[in-house]
């Protein structure tokens, strides 16, 4: 599986059509989250792709609306999972979900195998989908 690092953050396919990025502890900016995004253009920009993000730091939610509303994404995203242990981050992004447009389905979790059965399944009614659209 193909594993990327970007600005200390780590880009890892860990099953066909999931990747998980995973933020650590820093800051989940504007600047970083379009960084990411341009590496998974890069390398997997032939295939939509389902992502799980990890994230236990902080975020800067206002400034990331602009970046992960962006129309353009659906055409590569399957779906986005956001897994984070805390509790806080949690209710957070529960509210920021609530208000941001996103073009692709996402859900936040607590927990990461709840996270990706729910990826895996939008993997598979994507490919479904794709199948009855040829």
């Amino acid at each position: 599986m193909k594993s990327y690092e970007v600005g200390g953050i780590l880009l890892t396919e860990c099953e066909p059509q999931i990747v998980v990025v995973d933020y650590g502890t820093a800051l989940v900016t504007p600047e970083r989250v379009q960084d990411v995004l341009d590496k998974s253009f890069e390398v997997w920009g032939q295939d939509r792709i389902a992502v799980l993000i990890k994230a236990s730091g902080g975020v800067d939610l206002m400034r990331i609306a602009s970046v992960v509303e962006d129309e353009a994404l659906a055409d590569f995203t399957v779906a986005v999972a956001i897994y984070t242990p805390s509790k806080v981050m949690r209710l957070i992004g529960h509210l920021f979900m609530q208000f941001q447009r996103s073009p692709y389905p996402q859900q936040p979790f607590d927990d990461e195998a709840d996270a990706l059965a729910w990826l895996r399944a939008r993997v598979a009614a994507d490919a479904k989908r794709k199948i009855s659209v040829s």
